[in-house]
């Protein structure tokens, strides 16, 4: 007895095929049945969606990328698209019927599923099953002629979101992988900032000379980098460093520059101040030197 699946997504597969005929869009819609074609299929594109006339008619569209190859329609829903067919290997196919046809009756000798074939030379729509080939004049012949296997209502619907959960595991743990991998990329692409007082190092004092008063202490300065490098930055990494070699006895005014701090490979600075200080440097007294 042949198992038709509603009404309505009946109608909608027999009139996506006879207008893609009319248009002269050619197609292949495969209804799995009880064999599972995961082995068989080659280069499927998963879809998961549900069964639409114009969804169909826009898949076999010469301009959509995924108009070479097969839909394969499992119960109530589009599983894969441009899927790869094995080809029937039979002589007694006519000569003028191309790949297409070779492709729908193919799958049907390999397995149980039925396949709806659209010629685009022709305009006219076939059907393949158990290794044959019948043309459908009417939109009422296909109809009456498919068999697909009905959809089945879950009994248990802890199993059944249970099982979606666990359907193409390896590929869901490598897509979440990719996330995290593509988070832990912006992360560490996305750009901050952040500003620490930082203690002026004074170096290469001139000989017999000291720095007097009291000089500017520490510089407030403001650096870019990656958050990721920023969340791990302390202000004891960052040095403020002042070479004295070419000061001189008395007054000094020295300008500062980027080149006078250091922070680490990846972090630059965007901004610091003060950019001149003033110190003074006197003889080293009698009492210095005791010291």
């Amino acid at each position: 007895m042949s198992a038709f699946p509603a009404s309505s997504l009946a109608d909608k597969i027999v009139e996506a095929a006879f207008h893609m005929a009319g248009r002269r869009i050619g197609g292949l819609i495969v209804l799995q049945k009880g064999d599972d074609l995961d082995e068989i299929l080659h280069e499927k594109t998963p879809l998961d969606a549900e069964i639409n006339e114009d969804l169909l008619i826009s898949i076999f569209n010469p301009q959509s990328p995924l108009h070479d190859g097969a839909v394969i329609i499992q119960g109530d829903r589009i599983r894969h698209a441009s899927a790869f067919l094995p080809l029937c290997k039979s002589t007694l196919l006519p000569k003028e019927w191309g790949t297409r046809h070779r492709a729908g009756v193919g799958i049907t000798e390999v397995s149980d599923a039925e396949c709806v074939i659209i010629s685009e030379e022709r305009g006219e729509v076939l059907l393949a099953s158990k290794g044959t080939l019948h043309k459908k004049e009417r939109r009422e012949d296909l109809k009456q002629s498919l068999h697909v296997a009905p959809v089945q209502k879950k009994k248990d619907g802890e199993k059944g979101w249970l099982k979606k959960l666990f359907d193409d595991l390896p590929k869901k743990i490598l897509f979440l992988c990719l996330v995290c991998l593509l988070w832990v990329f912006v992360i560490g692409v996305r750009q901050g900032e952040v500003a620490f007082n930082i203690p002026i190092e004074y170096y290469s004092v001139p000989q017999n000379l000291v720095i007097a008063g009291e000089p500017p202490k520490e510089v407030n300065v403001r650096l870019k980098g990656s958050q990721r490098l920023l969340s791990y930055l302390k202000s004891d990494q960052v040095r403020v460093r002042v070479d004295l070699s070419n000061a001189h006895r008395g007054a000094n005014q020295i300008s500062l520059s980027e080149t006078n701090i250091t922070a680490g490979p990846g972090i630059s600075v965007v901004n610091f101040y003060p950019r001149d200080i003033r110190l003074q440097l006197a003889p080293v007294s009698n009492t210095d030197k005791i010291q």
